[in-house]
């Protein structure tokens, strides 16, 4: 994982988690996923716009949709990090996202994890590079 991010969750729009880049002690990624989505949903229909981030303690959450709003991208960071840094993060992550999966490939998933190896192969690359 990048010195930038702590950890960063990948769920389905209904919050069902993909893959995710996270802590051992880090909490239930089923959990995250049911509360990512409902706020996610309340915020867009609250206001028609999805939530780009929130301050919880010392840590940051920002959320992202990819795959047009189908996936949730969540990755959480100290709370002094700055917007700029996470957004280019995001996109690469995004951009990686989308080039390897489809719609389709999301909503048919059967709930294997090897069927995300390649794109955590991707991203761990992506992390190293940036810590050259």
């Amino acid at each position: 994982m990048s010195a930038n991010l702590q950890d960063l969750w990948i769920f389905s729009k209904n919050g069902l988690p993909l893959v995710d880049f996270s802590e051992e002690d880090a909490p239930n990624p089923a959990i995250l996923g049911a509360l990512f989505s409902s706020i996610q949903t309340f915020c867009n229909e609250v206001s028609g716009t999805d939530l780009q981030s929130f301050i919880m303690h010392d840590c940051k959450f920002s959320l992202l949709s990819a795959l047009e709003g189908h996936v949730i991208i969540v990755c959480k960071t100290e709370s002094i990090q700055k917007e700029k840094k996470i957004k280019k993060f995001f996109n690469v992550i995004v951009k990686i996202f989308e080039e390897t999966f489809t719609i389709k490939d999301i909503i048919t998933w059967n709930g294997d994890s090897s069927f995300f190896d390649d794109f955590r192969n991707k991203l761990n690359l992506y992390f190293k590079m940036c810590e050259m």
